[in-house]
């Protein structure tokens, strides 16, 4: 009997994928408990470490005689004892007077060295990983730049430090015809005034300026297939010297056409104030003249 192909969820730009045919997570450990939720790791932690002390209390208990003041067969007693054993508690009550029993006891102690660490390094990994640190409207606009027709999108940093060395990619997922009759897709990157911000502090709004035959106009005029736009950021957090990467995904119901963003940024008594709760708001241009027509 053929086993059914695995379907695995990706995330792309905010909205879920499904990969068909992806190889058992198992194939990479690290990066599967890397990519599970603190919950899961957590209980996966509790149940390997309770798994562990089972099998050696166990063994206690199938050696009579081996732990000193142990119940004879008392897995509980093996439990225990194999607990303090792991962390190198050693509480004194219990202790091994065999050479078999010093000898599982040795085991032990390594597995709890290797178990320890193993952990450890698992933790920091998890806190030290690159963490989402931008947020990004909820809409992006095709409006004015500068007397131009633009496709604009804006994004804010959430955090109190800056990001650094920030570089910015916009694309859209085109569909292309070949000579003989076969279409794929592919993102294509659009090119932005300004692609890269040495400093992100506060709010940048990235811009594409659209020529009359602009590609993302058709598409967008042409309801019949999928319209689909991203944003990937990336940048270097200045107080934890890490990386830090942000992506949006934008369908066509969410590109707003004659539409501007409203100012998040004004200076009050000499000073300058962001306001998070206005990036997503937009307002219509008066008398627009850049409606799209259909094709």
């Amino acid at each position: 009997m053929t086993r059914p192909a695995r379907r695995q969820i990706i995330q792309i730009g905010g909205f879920p994928a499904v990969k068909t045919g992806a190889p058992s997570p198992y194939a990479d450990l690290y990066y599967w408990v890397m990519e599970m939720s603190w919950p899961w790791f957590i209980a996966l932690v509790s149940a390997s470490f309770v798994a562990i002390n089972l099998v050696f209390g166990t063994l206690y208990a199938l050696l009579p005689g081996a732990i000193g003041t142990m119940e004879p067969g008392s897995v509980i007693d093996g439990f225990f004892f194999s607990v303090d054993t792991l962390g190198t508690v050693g509480y004194g009550v219990m202790a091994p007077v065999t050479r078999l029993g010093h000898a599982i006891a040795a085991v032990e102690i390594l597995t709890g060295l290797f178990f320890s660490a193993t952990i450890t390094g698992l933790i920091f990994a998890r806190f030290a990983r690159p963490r989402e640190s931008l947020l990004f409207s909820d809409v992006a606009v095709i409006g004015r730049y500068q007397g131009k027709r633009a496709l604009m999108a804006r994004v804010a940093s959430k955090r109190s430090r800056p990001l650094a060395d920030v570089t910015a990619q916009m694309s859209w997922l085109e569909l292309v015809h070949v000579g003989d009759g076969r279409t794929f897709r592919r993102l294509s990157e659009l090119p932005l005034v300004r692609n890269q911000n040495p400093m992100l502090g506060l709010a940048w709004t990235l811009v594409h300026i659209l020529d009359d035959d602009s590609p993302v106009l058709a598409a967008l005029a042409d309801d019949r297939d999928r319209f689909m736009l991203t944003l990937s950021l990336s940048g270097i957090d200045t107080l934890l010297a890490s990386q830090s990467l942000g992506g949006k995904r934008y369908a066509r119901e969410t590109v707003l056409i004659d539409h501007e963003f409203v100012d998040v940024i004004s200076d009050e008594n000499g000073t300058t104030h962001l306001d998070l709760r206005l990036l997503h708001k937009t307002v219509p241009i008066a008398d627009a003249v850049l409606t799209i027509d259909a094709a």
